[in-house]
């Protein structure tokens, strides 16, 4: 599904506006890369899209409905934050699951999302314990196992090794899945993604 940001603006406080009239329209299945400078509003653009922050103005649709009221868990939209708070007393089985858990799946089945993220063999262990790169991975199933119609993921190959990265960005392709994607790194954002766009220039 299509999403489409019409000219979104955020001030944190007045006259301290970190987007202003923002306009991006992501095609269905389309993977579209955000680069800029720290600062210049990747991450405060991902959390207005999801509702985690309330825009000063403009609007949020998915496939042409109007979803900017709509509380975050609404909306049909998976996350991935950039510091992705995991559970860390549970497993990692435990964590991917939780968002089914949470819409009331008791049983939820997580096989296939466990094995595409080669994590079979620390799925009983507790998040607590893994490393960075594990965890980047959790969050991503985490993101993920709702089957979202639009994938938001800030800086997903941070702490991952370049044989994780590439898994990262097969997992990612194989969605198929509206996403936008932050990062720092524009050669790998040009090399993988559909579109790039740099925010300085767009906002």
């Amino acid at each position: 599904m299509s999403l489409t940001i019409e000219n979104l603006t955020h001030e944190y406080c007045k006259g301290n506006r970190v987007l202003d009239n923002f306009s991006l329209l992501v095609g269905d299945g389309e993977l579209v890369a955000l680069v800029g400078p720290s600062g210049c509003g990747k991450t405060t653009l991902l959390h207005c899209i999801i509702g985690l922050i309330a825009p000063t103005s403009g609007k949020v649709h998915v496939e042409g409905a109007d979803i900017s009221s709509k509380k975050p868990h609404e909306r049909g939209i998976g996350i991935m934050m950039q510091d992705q708070p995991l559970y860390e007393h549970l497993s990692v089985e435990q964590n991917i699951a939780f968002p089914l858990r949470a819409r009331g799946q008791k049983t939820p089945d997580i096989s296939r999302i466990i094995e595409q993220l080669d994590l079979p063999s620390i799925a009983g262990q507790k998040v607590s314990t893994c490393s960075g790169g594990e965890r980047r991975r959790v969050a991503f199933g985490r993101a993920i196992v709702t089957k979202p119609n639009v994938l938001l993921l800030d800086e997903p190959f941070i702490s991952l090794n370049e044989e994780l990265r590439t898994a990262m960005r097969v997992s990612i392709s194989q969605e198929n899945v509206s996403t936008l994607l932050v990062t720092h790194n524009f050669e790998e954002a040009s090399a993988f993604c559909d579109r790039v766009i740099e925010l300085e220039d767009a906002c």
